[in-house]
């Protein structure tokens, strides 16, 4: 199984340092979340390359490769998409991949117009099984394209979505830490 993992940038959920207690909130739920994944067959995770979710995610699946035989792609948009990024999470994505097993531009060019992300969406849904997403319709911003293409494509075919919501993630922190 592919799994395809996105959800909020980390200026989304207010974060702004990894060193702020919702990181590590956020990666425990998504390490619990991509070890269940695994325990029912995943073996490839593929994020985007994107702050907050995706590198949180990326560096939980970084971690768990030495206990598990899983691998991780980083399918980037296109060229410099990235650029704006702040040193730190520069940092952050150079070493995330240098421990992907695959990686690559979707377009082998810089960004051109919003259809592209269009194309992206349908691209990265096409080429796996499964989209784990936090998202939730309260909150919305652009994760509301990707959503509505899984959406669409679990209707006519097989992809399984899972949508984590921000009521999913206080009920995990009151299983979890409040205990």
């Amino acid at each position: 199984m592919r799994v395809f993992i996105t959800g909020y940038r980390h200026y989304e959920l207010g974060i702004f340092k990894d060193s702020q207690p919702e990181v590590k909130v956020l990666r425990d739920l998504l390490r619990s979340k991509i070890i269940h994944l695994i325990e029912e067959g995943a073996e490839w995770f593929i994020i985007q390359g994107y702050t907050g979710i995706e590198m949180y995610a990326a560096n939980e699946i970084i971690d768990l490769k030495e206990e598990y035989d899983i691998k991780l792609g980083v399918l980037k948009p296109f060229h410099k998409f990235d650029d704006r990024y702040s040193e730190s999470d520069q940092i952050n994505l150079n070493n995330i991949l240098q421990h992907a097993d695959f990686h690559q531009f979707i377009f082998e060019r810089e960004y051109g117009d919003p259809g592209m992300f269009k194309a992206i969406n349908q691209f990265i849904t096409s080429h796996t099984d499964y989209g784990l997403i936090v998202y939730d319709s309260e909150t919305e911003t652009n994760l509301k394209y990707i959503f509505s293409v899984m959406l669409e494509l679990s209707e006519k075919s097989h992809y399984n979505i899972e949508r984590i919501q921000f009521d999913d993630i206080n009920e995990f922190i009151n299983d979890r830490y409040d205990s």
